[in-house]
This record gives C-alpha cells, sequence and structure tokens, in this order.
C-alpha cells in the first residue's frame, strides 16, 4: 500500500565542506523535568548521564507543552502558531490560520534548510505535524528517509492495539497498520533507532552530512515496556512518590540545576500523602511507575546504541547530539493511573497511566503538568553534546541561559552554514524567531533581546529576563522572579502592576502576530 511518491534531486557539495558536522536530534515523548539521572532521577539513564558529563546541560530550556506544537516549533525555528500547529492536527479553517493542524507553506524545516546545503535528512519515529495529504508528510518536507508513524502516539508492540488509527511507514509506503502487525519482539523504541542508524550508515558511505530527527513516542501513554525492563524497577517505587519528589529535590540542587533558595512545590492538588495508601493501591502505584521507568531506560539503552554506531562509523566527534522532551509530564485521565486495557499492565493489550501523582514527580520541583505554561508543564532537560565543537571548558558545565525551541533551527544554520530563504517554492517565509545558542556551547557571552513567549488551549506566558508573566485559562496574570522563586511558589502580579501591564503588552503584540488569536470558529 503507497501514500505517494516524491522525487529528490541530488545536491552536489565540494570536498572543502566535509567539516559540516552531523545533526541527531533526539526528542522523547511526555516527560517530566527530573526524569533522567543527571536531571535528578533515580531511572538509569546512564548513555544519556554521560553525554551530559562531556557535553552541555541547559537548565532552562523551553518547549511549548504539548506534542504537536512542540514538534512544529522544533522543526521550524517558529512558534508552533506561526507554522500553523497552535494546537493539534485538527484544522480550525483559513480565517484560523494558527490553528491549521499541519506544517504551512510560509514557513520551511530544518531538512528543507540543510537539505540546501548537501545534507541527507532522516526521520524515525512519531511525526504528528500533519497527515492527511502526502505534501505534509515528511518526504514532501525535506526528508530523504522515513520511518515511523505519521500520526500521534499510542502503541509500542503492535499499533493494531490502539483505538486510534495508526500505522508504520518505511518511506511512503504503509508496513504495519491494524491488519497486519510487526513480527514478534518489534518494539517502537528499538526499531525507530535501527532503522535510522542504517540510514546513517547510508549517509556516511555517501560521503553526505546527515541531519537525523528520533522522535520517540516513549513514554506516552499507554504505558508498554518489555519485562527484562520493567523488572529492573519493579518494586522500587514502594517507598511512595512524597519520598522520590523529596529525593529528586535533592538531588536537582546537589547537580546545580536548581537553586537551593527555590523550594519545593506542594504537592499537586488532590494527590493523597502516600502513606493514607492500602498495600494493594502502593503495589499497583509501583508497578504503573516501574513500567514508565522501563519505557526511559529502553530510550537511554538506544542512545548507547547511537554512540556505538557513531564510532564504529568515525563520525562521533563531529556529531552535534541533542536530547530533549516534547512537554512535561502527563497529568490523568486519572490521579492515580489507570488500566482500561484487558491485558497485565505493560503488555501490548494494556493500556495504563500512571496518573497525576507520579507526573508531579516527573516534573520535580515544579508545579502543574503537560498542556500548562507554568514551569512544569515547559520546562525540559537540553543536553548537546558535540566533541568538535563545544568548548573543552565546558564539558559537563550547566547552562542557565533561558532558551527555547525555536533557537534549535538558528543553532543549526549557524553550525552547517546553511541559509534560511526568505522565500520557499513561491512562498514568502517568516523569519526564524529565535538566536543561536553556538556561543554558549563556545562558552562566549549570550543574549536575549526578544521575551520567550507561550500559549497553549489558552494557558499563556512570556519571559522576559528573569522575570515570567503566566496565567491560567481564562484567570488573571501572576508575574514570578525566575531567578528567586522558579517553582513559582510567590505571585507579585498585585505588588508589580507596572510590570504585568508592560509584558502582558509584549505578550499582546506577539499573539497578534504571531496567530495566536482565534476568529469565530466556522460551524
Amino acid at each position: 500500500m503507497a501514500l505517494g511518491i516524491v522525487v529528490f534531486q541530488s545536491q552536489l557539495v565540494s570536498a572543502a565542506e566535509d567539516t559540516r558536522p552531523n545533526i541527531i536530534v533526539i526528542m522523547t515523548d511526555d516527560m517530566g523535568y527530573s526524569d533522567l539521572g543527571c536531571y535528578g532521577s533515580e531511572i538509569q539513564t546512564p548513555n544519556l548521564d554521560g553525554l551530559a558529563k562531556e557535553g552541555v546541560r541547559f537548565s532552562q530550556f523551553y518547549n511549548t507543552s504539548r506534542c504537536s506544537p512542540t514538534r512544529s516549533s522544533l522543526m521550524t525555528g517558529l512558534y508552533s502558531h506561526q507554522a500553523g500547529m497552535g494546537l493539534l492536527t485538527r484544522d480550525e479553517g483559513v480565517q484560523n490560520p494558527g490553528f491549521r493542524g499541519r506544517l504551512m507553506e510560509r514557513c520551511v524545516t530544518i531538512a528543507e534548510v540543510l537539505r540546501a546545503k548537501g545534507y541527507r535528512n532522516i526521520i524515525t519515529g512519531k511525526w504528528h505535524m500533519g497527515d492527511a495529504k502526502r505534501e505534509w508528510l515528511p518526504l514532501a518536507r525535506g526528508f530523504d528517509r522515513f520511518y515511523g508513524c505519521p500520526q500521534g502516539g499510542g502503541f509500542f508492540f503492535r499499533p493494531s492495539t490502539w483505538k486510534q488509527e495508526r500505522f508504520i511507514v518505511r518511506g511512503n509506503d504503509i508496513i504495519y497498520d491494524k491488519d497486519t502487525d510487526p513480527p514478534r519482539g518489534w518494539y517502537t523504541t528499538d526499531a525507530f533507532t535501527d532503522e535510522g542508524i542504517k540510514y546513517v550508515e547510508e549517509a556516511v558511505e555517501a560521503k553526505k552530512p546527515f541531519f537525523w530527527y528520533l522522535a520517540h513516542n516513549a513514554p506516552h501513554f499507554p504505558l508498554q515496556a518489555k519485562e527484562a525492563d520493567i523488572a529492573k524497577y519493579r518494586g522500587k517505587y514502594m517507598v511512595g512518590w512524597d519520598e522520590i519528589r523529596k529525593d529528586r529535590y535533592k538531588k536537582l540542587i546537589e547537580l546545580g540545576l536548581i537553586d537551593k533558595a527555590w523550594e519545593l512545590s506542594k504537592r499537586g492538588a488532590g494527590i493523597p500523602a502516600w502513606d493514607t495508601l492500602s498495600d494493594k493501591q502502593k503495589k499497583e502505584q509501583d508497578e504503573r511507575m516501574a513500567i514508565y521507568a522501563a519505557m526511559i531506560d529502553c530510550v537511554d539503552q538506544n542512545v548507547g546504541k547511537i554512540v556505538m554506531s557513531l564510532k564504529e562509523l568515525g563520525v562521533y566527534e563531529n556529531t552535534l547530539i541533542v536530547f530533549l522532551h516534547d512537554n512535561g509530564g502527563q497529568s490523568g485521565p486519572a490521579l492515580m493511573g489507570s488500566n482500561n486495557g484487558k491485558g497485565a499492565p505493560g503488555t501490548a493489550e494494556s493500556e495504563v497511566y500512571y496518573g497525576t501523582c507520579w507526573a508531579n514527580v516527573s516534573d520535580t520541583p515544579f508545579r502543574e503538568y503537560k498542556n500548562f505554561v507554568h514551569e512544569g508543564g515547559t520546562s525540559t532537560p537540553l543536553i548537546a553534546h558535540w566533541p568538535k565543537g563545544i568548548d573543552v571548558n565546558m564539558g559537563g558545565k550547566i547552562a542557565i541561559e533561558p532558551a527555547h525551541l525555536i533557537d534549535l533551527m538558528t543553532t543549526f544554520v549557524d553550525i552547517s552554514g546553511a541559509t534560511y530563504p526568505e522565500t520557499f517554492k513561491g512562498h514568502e517565509i517568516i523569519p526564524m524567531e529565535g538566536k543561536s545558542l553556538l556561543p554558549i556551547l563556545q562558552g562566549k557571552p549570550f543574549t536575549r533581546d526578544a521575551p520567550i513567549f507561550f500559549e497553549h488551549q489558552g494557558n499563556r506566558g512570556a519571559r522576559q529576563g528573569k522575570w515570567k508573566l503566566v496565567a491560567l485559562k481564562g484567570k488573571s496574570w501572576e508575574l514570578y522572579d525566575m531567578e528567586a522563586d522558579r517553582t513559582e511558589l510567590n505571585n507579585l502580579a498585585k505588588q508589580m502592576p507596572k510590570r504585568v501591564k508592560k509584558i502582558s503588552m509584549l505578550y499582546d503584540a506577539w499573539a497578534e502576530r504571531a496567530f495566536v488569536k482565534r476568529a469565530m470558529r466556522q460551524k
């Protein structure tokens, strides 16, 4: 079964450009700020910890708080509404240009920009940026190889188990769907990595630099993992979410990722004290978090596989590896999680959610969750590792400068020597919104003139220097001093109304130009 055929023209590059760096972006789906070992977690992530030890960790990097908007912002260097994806993949019509449910022609992808510089462009994993037409898919947006799911998540062993349509494609050909499952032992995290490594080998053999976007669907619900990985964590969480959260908070301070002056946010609303649970409930909760941890552990195992392959291919030193999450932990749909499937928790037939209680742990030390633009929803680890390009004195350092997804396109254009176009395929292209992070990687001064803005489902915010203005949908603005109170516990809005007004006016101007505002929806 074919979705369509796209023909590509080969790109010619001179031998003088052979030092162009390779770029790998690894993104996970629905993880909190403290879910990696090098960001405070008890979960075993030795390979990512190793990259962090040799590279740079960002302590204040932001996503958009939701999967599709984050992916579109990452891929285009624009705010998600400018790319056309202010929400998910539902098209709200031409009167709402920020909510068209796909990447629009007014933007270009990293792959489209790098292709002109001779890069082989690879994507494996979750696309979720419009799939109804073949011209919306990766092979029509600058990628040379695609293996993965054009839609969202929902499965790990077999696409046929999810209640919504899901399939796996190679190129534009469907290879697994509701009628044809993968072979026994197939698992998305492994498959997306293994296939991507094959494409990297092709690029290296062809003597072409490569850009590989590895978009894992782990650990997005439903939580499903291999039994051997789950067994490593079963019983580890019997101490409960209260103790695990305190331990992570302490480790984050010791690592230098958060300031000890920032108080740990209170246990989320409605979350019971662990000691009030019955023994049966505790075992059930331990199992759910063990599955979640197992999925992250598996991601890390595959990072190790990538590092080994790069070294064997002789391209490790000149490959920039960037690792981040698409949003914070997923609260709900039930406070204490659930299993709505027919199988044992973690198996292909199960439908496990870890719930708000454990999401509150994932987002330590912050409050709120995925979909919200408070720190718990938008704060992600970001690890940058590039032996040839990162200053040797920056190895293991923590970058405290606030940064955002919009900065990645600018950074990749900077390090590759590519040219970001003013027009593309007859369309005017919106200029990049971000700033190159290369100075940070080189240990040089970095300044940001414009604020960083947020909006998702009416939740809104702006970060200007040390100040963050943020509000829940339909609620008044809150103001926080992020140098003194990054956990957002001391609202200064009433004490500083002039600053609230000043930053809110900047937000309103951004919302107007970035297609954030909605017109009346068509019925």
